[in-house]
This record gives C-alpha cells, sequence and structure tokens, in this order.
C-alpha cells in the first residue's frame, strides 16, 4: 500500500471540515426540503471519502448522532 500523497491527505482534511459543517447546519435546520439537499450533500462528501481512502477513513460521528444510535439500540 503507497503512502498518500499531500494534496490528497489536503483534499481528505477538507472533505472532513465541510462533512462537519454539513452535520451541524442539518442538526440547526428545521427546513425540511433543505435537510434533505444538505442530506444529499453529505452523502455526496462520504461518497468522495470512500473513494479517496479506499473505504478506509475514521468516521467522526457528532455527539448528537451517537446519542440518536444509542436511543435507538435501548
Amino acid at each position: 500500500m503507497e503512502p498518500m500523497s499531500q494534496e490528497r491527505k489536503r483534499q481528505i482534511r477538507e472533505l472532513m471540515r465541510q462533512k462537519i459543517a454539513l452535520e451541524d447546519q442539518i442538526q440547526f435546520e428545521s427546513n425540511h426540503e433543505k435537510i434533505q439537499r444538505l442530506e444529499d450533500d453529505l452523502y455526496e462528501i462520504r461518497h468522495t471519502l470512500d473513494l479517496l481512502t479506499n473505504g478506509v477513513w475514521f468516521e467522526d460521528m457528532p455527539d448528537h448522532v451517537l446519542q440518536a444510535e444509542k436511543s435507538i439500540k435501548h
């Protein structure tokens, strides 16, 4: 496995920033149409991250997502 180039690392960092910003926007948005557009954008960013990292990247989940998953499981 070859090491990642600096450019690819920069792209991944930028996509992670965008991902976090979208997750924050979704959390505070009440318009369902806008939420759907934001979620579509988030999906595209996650897909691009998967392509750039061959599906191996650390998914940092915000606390509100972790809490929601925990409440569903219990």
